[in-house]
């Protein structure tokens, strides 16, 4: 692929040939909808841990409480890897780490769940931990089922 600079008046400009127009204006597209499905991502893990506040309001119903009860951990544990995948997206850099941000994700829902038991009013849960394993699961799953696939195509950002 070749580019070659000409001198039009004051600016110097680059004219790409037509493969590297084609493969820019791809990047861009496929650089767009990643973004969209990190954004998408992050929404729904933000959603699933406000959950967290509508336990007053089903004070009564023991199911409901259950579920409401580690939702928030899910949610928490698949949004950090994907803020991590929006960080590397916004500077155009390649996502080579995605299993460690998931594996630190996993670690930091365990601390919190560790520092539980120092904090008065707080109880250990192992229900949060296992929480927070499947929503780093699925964080995983989303990334290798969407994210890999479409940059394994273009071959610029994994």
């Amino acid at each position: 692929m070749r580019t070659t600079e000409k001198n039009i008046g004051y600016t110097n400009c680059k004219i790409y040939s037509r493969r590297q127009a084609v493969s820019k204006s791809m990047n861009e597209i496929i650089l767009k909808k990643a973004k969209g499905i990190a954004s998408i991502t992050i929404l729904i893990g933000i959603l699933l841990y406000l959950s967290k506040f509508l336990r007053v309001y089903f004070a009564g119903n023991q199911a409901v409480l259950f579920v409401l009860g580690f939702l928030p951990n899910l949610g928490l544990s698949m949004v950090i890897p994907f803020i991590y995948v929006s960080n590397r997206l916004r500077q155009r850099k390649q996502l080579k780490h995605f299993t460690i941000a998931c594996v630190i994700s996993f670690l930091l829902m365990v601390l919190n769940e560790i520092r539980d038991v120092y904090q008065t009013g707080r109880v250990f849960d192992w229900l949060d931990i296992f929480a927070s394993l499947a929503g780093v699961f699925v964080a995983w799953q989303i990334y290798q089922f969407s994210l890999k696939k479409m940059f394994d195509s273009t071959q610029n950002f994994v």
